[in-house]
């Protein structure tokens, strides 16, 4: 009898244990929603993007391109059907969005400032938690310059 009582109470406190742990989940994912969440201001200087603080968790690049307006057009639709990104910000010459990784749910941060008088777009990429990035960043910010020059080819 002192055995079945032993086994009831541990099923007891495994389904509240589940329970709270299910709620935690909920919670957490409310409360850390990736566009209420602001890890860190971002900041233009000059009318031009911010430069990376940490060179291994950001990417930084400037592109030449023949016509800034176009390209500027494209990549806005590129991020539109990219998955798991998410544009919360767009203006006639600058572009934030978000990507959520799909396993870990990390956040980084997508800016793009279009500078029409030099056709040059200034685009970065850049984690918003921890120091390295495995390269994730990067082949980011190149996949969308392939893509962006698929268009054009």
């Amino acid at each position: 009898m002192e055995k079945q009582n032993k086994k009831i109470i541990i099923i007891f406190f495994k389904k509240i244990f589940f329970q709270l742990f299910i709620s935690l989940l909920i919670f957490l994912g409310i409360l850390f929603d990736p566009i209420a969440m602001n890890a860190h201001v971002l900041v233009t200087i000059d009318n031009n993007l911010s430069d990376c603080k940490l060179i291994t968790n950001c990417i930084f690049q400037s592109w030449k391109v023949d016509d800034s307006e176009k390209a500027f057009t494209e990549l806005i639709q590129i991020l539109e059907n990219t998955p798991r990104v998410k544009i919360i910000k767009k203006e006639k010459d600058y572009i934030h969005a978000i990507s959520t990784s799909r396993i870990m749910k990390f956040i980084d941060d997508i800016e793009i400032k279009n500078l029409n008088l030099d056709n040059i777009l200034q685009v970065k990429s850049s984690s918003r938690l921890g120091i390295f990035d495995l390269g994730v960043n990067k082949r980011r910010v190149q996949t969308l310059r392939f893509r962006l020059i698929d268009i054009y080819d």
